[in-house]
């Protein structure tokens, strides 16, 4: 659910990929998603809704400054450790 509503259907709520027209993505969401640390890697079928396991409110900026703030952890630097890292430091 976490993508961002419009009128016009859902958005990446981190700005990957936006609406420009009806049906017509600024960016390939399938690709968008493949490579996002929120993306649900065992959905079989890709499904939009399904798919971004982003936490709600959260934005492109916010994530670049997790992003900066777990890398400058001592920990290993895994994409399981950004989500758990992301739970407990994120507030929307």
């Amino acid at each position: 659910m976490p993508l961002k509503q419009t009128e016009l259907g859902g958005e990446c709520p981190l700005g990957y990929f936006t609406i420009n027209i009806p049906g017509s993505y600024t960016a390939d969401p399938v690709e968008a998603c493949s490579t996002c640390n929120f993306a649900d890697k065992t959905i079989e079928k890709f499904d939009l809704e399904k798919i971004c396991l982003s936490p709600s409110g959260l934005t492109r900026g916010k994530n670049k400054e997790l992003l900066r703030a777990y890398a400058s952890t001592s920990t290993t630097l895994s994409r399981d450790g950004f989500l758990e890292f992301v739970k407990k430091n994120y507030r929307e």
